[in-house]
């Protein structure tokens, strides 16, 4: 009987050490990480995706790397990173997790991006020099506002692109 367990117990270490082997490694390129409270709100993202582990983000580099159980936790983790408002070219295990403009090409003289990360000033800061020329407002409470841009001939793909090379990311509608 002993012997019966030992070798079941054997099988079960080498089953869950194998899956360990087999985690895929994510990292998420040009996340805007402007302070402290960027990286706290990444970290509790991810935290709360079942299979996720190891997160680190690197303010400096602006890149975000945890792991993942599988392709999907990762796919899963990098779209609760979008939802939270935050960007950047994610890759698991080096290929690329490719992600759709959905927002429209019609021109407009205001775009509203829905649900982007702006916990700081250092947030408005870096989102105002995205659009220099245009008057942006702020809606919503908490680390995730509804911005506007207000300008001349705007097109709401190139809006929410724009926001996204810089780390940040939102819905427009």
């Amino acid at each position: 009987m002993r012997q019966l367990l030992a070798f079941v117990a054997a099988i079960l270490a080498a089953g869950l050490s194998s899956s360990a082997v087999q985690a895929d490694k994510v990292e998420v390129k040009g996340v805007h990480l402007c302070c402290g409270a960027c990286q706290k709100a990444v970290k509790g993202i991810l935290d709360k995706v079942d299979g996720v582990s190891e997160i680190a983000c690197n303010r400096e580099a602006k890149t975000v790397t945890f792991t993942a159980t599988d392709a999907k936790t990762a796919k899963k983790a990098f779209s609760s990173l979008r939802k939270g408002g935050f960007f950047g070219e994610a890759s698991v295990d080096g290929t690329a997790i490719p992600v759709k403009n959905k927002a429209g090409k019609d021109k407009t003289d205001k775009v509203t991006v829905n649900d982007v990360h702006v916990c700081c000033n250092s947030c408005k800061k870096a989102i105002q020099e995205l659009f220099a020329d245009a008057k942006i407002s702020y809606s919503g409470s908490g680390v995730q506002k509804n911005v506007t841009i207000a300008g001349e001939n705007l097109e709401p793909a190139a809006v929410l692109d724009t926001f996204r090379k810089a780390g940040l990311n939102g819905t427009v509608k």
